[in-house]
């Protein structure tokens, strides 16, 4: 019997502690934010049972963790993956966040993954940060006080490294990383870095390079040589700008507004030329654009300059090439157009002096024909006067027998030719004495010699018939 009892309370005791909840499960409960209540509500329940376990304190202060996050930033990108506990992932999504976490709070996310304090202080004395997404953990304020690395060398000059070589991996969140978690003393050290390095001699490097001295500047931390090669730089950059806005509007600049265009690149290239620095890039971007105002110089079939801009000589002497036989090509050009614009003058200055010799001779002329025409006035007047009386004369002598119709003044035209005039007379002479036979004669021969033959023969037939008319009479 007592055997009987002691398998059964055995059996019991099985069965409880089979279906009783485990330190796993409720720290898998606790990795989804659906049943997070719920872990916390096993947590409790297992407090109370095992009040004696070593474990059950940690697990209640990440789930307490959880919970303040879950009801404070439920809609946060880094919710989720934080209370699942995925690190690498909740590294990520604080580049999403963009606000950062007080100290208490930060001391609560170490709760979840005490590792991070390792992580950071890893980074800082190898230089290898196996996940670009540990930059992030700046945005933890505090975290700095338990991260104290031996060393930071390694990670310095891959820093310098990475930041030079590829200008995107120095980004305001990699300078904030760095500002954090490691001291201004050690910064410093860069400069030597640099010192001792020749990045500056390759182009490829000097976005990057630019970028690094620029966070040194703002730190307050570069030394008076890098700050020399930040100026060159800054100096660089600044006349890239300027001569890409230039490319950019070439084509867009009004002809009249070429010269002026023109002579603000010439100052560029100056400066360029004078620039203490490796510039391979600007010469080609000067080389394009120098080129493109040459050729539309050329063609735009207009004097742009009348004389070679004062500072071509001196830029042409002073660059090489390619850029130095563009500024040649340029000049060549300017010279022709100058040239062209001379000649013109000139021609226009001989055609005006020409104009004006002229003019002096002709006054001279006029002068000395004034004198004379004060003395032949009056014999012009005289001979004026004359030949309009002659004129009047012959006007006279013309009319008047017009007017006077008879056999003689018909005969006076004829002679002169006037055979339509005479025939007009011998018409009239006919209808005032229609039997007069000589006045159809007369007008038989004026018909003649207008080629008026078949009148002319019935102007002689009607002579004949009034010479008959008057025989008879007789």
């Amino acid at each position: 019997m007592r055997g009987k009892l002691f398998i059964i309370i055995y059996l019991l005791l099985f069965i409880i502690l089979s279906f009783s909840t485990s330190i796993e499960d409720i720290k898998n409960l606790s990795k989804m934010p659906s049943t997070l209540d719920d872990a916390w509500a096993e947590f409790v329940k297992y407090l109370a049972e095992n009040p004696g376990d070593p474990s059950i304190g940690i697990i209640g202060e990440v789930i307490s963790a959880k919970q303040y996050f879950y009801n404070k930033y439920k809609n946060a990108p880094f919710i989720e993956p934080l209370i699942e506990e995925r690190f690498n992932k909740f590294c990520s999504s604080l580049g999403l966040y963009n606000s950062t976490f007080s100290e208490d709070e930060t001391n609560l996310i170490l709760k979840i993954f005490p590792q991070i304090p390792l992580v950071v202080k890893r980074t800082l004395e190898t230089g290898i940060m196996e996940s670009n997404a540990y930059k992030y953990l700046y945005k933890l304020n505090g975290l700095e006080k338990y991260v104290m690395p031996f060393s930071y060398t390694g990670f310095l000059q891959l820093f310098v490294d990475k930041s030079i070589t590829s200008p995107v991996f120095l980004d305001k969140d990699m300078e904030k990383f760095v500002s954090k978690f490691v001291p201004h003393s050690k910064l410093q050290d860069i400069n030597n870095i640099l010192n001792n390095s020749t990045y500056f001699l390759d182009e490829n490097n000097y976005l990057g390079g630019f970028k690094l001295l620029d966070f040194l500047k703002r730190e307050g931390i570069i030394d008076s040589k890098e700050l020399k090669t930040y100026s060159l730089l800054k100096q660089y950059f600044d006349l890239k700008k300027e001569i890409g806005q230039l490319a950019s509007n070439i084509y867009l600049v009004d002809i009249d507004k070429l010269k002026d265009f023109t002579i603000n690149v010439l100052d560029l290239t100056n400066k360029v030329i004078n620039l203490d620095i490796k510039k391979e890039s600007l010469y080609t971007l000067l080389n394009g654009v120098i080129k493109t105002i040459r050729i539309r110089i050329e063609s735009s079939n207009k004097i742009i300059f009348d004389t070679v801009p004062e500072n071509l000589d001196k830029l042409i002497d002073s660059s090489s090439d390619p850029l130095k036989s563009e500024l040649l090509k340029l000049k060549e050009v300017i010279v022709a157009a100058s040239a062209s614009s001379k000649a013109k003058s000139q021609n226009n200055n001989t055609t005006e002096s020409t104009t004006s010799q002229k003019g002096n001779e002709n006054k001279s002329t006029v002068v000395s024909k004034n004198d004379n025409n004060t003395n032949s006035t009056k014999k012009h007047s005289l001979i004026t006067y004359i030949i309009l009386i002659a004129i009047l004369v012959i006007v006279s002598i013309l009319t008047i027998p017009y007017f006077f119709v008879s056999h003689k003044s018909i005969e006076f035209y004829m002679k002169l030719k006037m055979f339509k005039t005479a025939l007009k007379l011998a018409e009239k002479l006919v209808i005032k004495n229609p039997d007069d036979y000589k006045a159809y004669i007369l007008m038989a021969r004026i018909l003649e010699e207008l080629n008026e033959v078949d009148q002319a023969m019935m102007a002689y037939k009607m002579a004949h018939k009034k010479r008959q008319s008057q025989d008879s009479l007789k």
